[in-house]
């Protein structure tokens, strides 16, 4: 075991609260909302329901970025390439930097999921528009975009891209992503040993007693969720068993529900 890591050991750890309620909040509405709109994408208007959700979401974090605490402001996660280079070698082959807010690799995360969800969003809209006539653009959008929006030269073939085939690549994109944020939470809690999904249940994380980012947060007793699963099995093996219960006794009956309600919900 390195120094830093028996600097970090359970006796070297404070605990101070990090995630707003309104962080919270938005995060699980997220989990919910794009759960609805990709695992159920014919359903419709659910499908734009959950959409116009997630863009509201992703439009509330960016103000966040920028007045709220300070955990959840963009200033205290933007890292340069190299530092997230750096951690990324450092989390497989060495002892990785430690934060308190995001790490260098989930705030790129954090970005990308941002800039993937709006643009999707944004085409979705436009799709919404051409296709349906419904939404906020109303008919603004001309009929024909939606499988005839642009046409590429691809080795000298001309390939005809319409708006449906954009905002179906986009989502897969943004699929892709969720899938390396829900990956990547769960190696930086067996690197770090740090609970991660906890913490964006409970609002509180771990930092180090000598973490120069403490003044910034207020010191909270132990968080107490789960705690008898995360001392009997690890952070890591807890954290799977938390995303895996989520998703499926939590995230799943209600996008069924909201299946179910589909049919009685007016488009727009």
């Amino acid at each position: 075991m390195s120094e830093q890591q028996d600097n970090h050991s359970a006796s070297e750890r404070v605990y101070v609260k990090v995630w707003d309620p309104l962080v919270r909040i938005g995060h699980w509405t997220m989990v919910l909302a794009f759960c609805a709109l990709y695992f159920r994408s014919d359903k419709f208007p659910l499908h734009v329901y959950a959409a116009y959700i997630v863009a509201a979401i992703m439009l509330f974090r960016i103000v966040w970025g920028f007045v709220g605490p300070h955990a959840a402001r963009f200033s205290t996660f933007v890292f340069g390439p190299k530092t997230m280079i750096k951690y990324g070698i450092d989390s497989v082959v060495g002892t990785p930097m430690h934060t308190i807010s995001h790490n260098p690799l989930g705030a790129a995360m954090v970005f990308a999921l941002i800039i993937a969800m709006l643009g999707t969003s944004v085409l979705g809209l436009m799709l919404y528009s051409a296709g349906q006539e419904l939404g906020p653009l109303g008919d603004k959008v001309p009929a024909d975009w939606e499988n005839e929006f642009t046409t590429l030269t691809v080795f000298g073939e001309a390939v005809t891209i319409g708006l449906k085939d954009l905002h179906g690549w986009c989502g897969n994109i943004a699929a892709a992503l969720v899938t390396c944020h829900v990956l990547g939470t769960l190696w930086a809690t067996a690197v770090h040993r740090t609970a991660h999904v906890i913490g964006m249940i409970t609002g509180i994380k771990d930092a180090l007693k000598d973490d120069p980012e403490l003044r910034f947060y207020k010191q909270v007793p132990k968080f107490r969720f789960a705690r008898n699963l995360n001392d009997a099995a690890g952070p890591a093996v807890t954290e799977i068993v938390l995303v895996a219960g989520i998703l499926v006794c939590i995230a799943w009956p209600l996008v069924e529900l909201l299946t179910w309600l589909n049919r009685y919900m007016p488009s727009y």
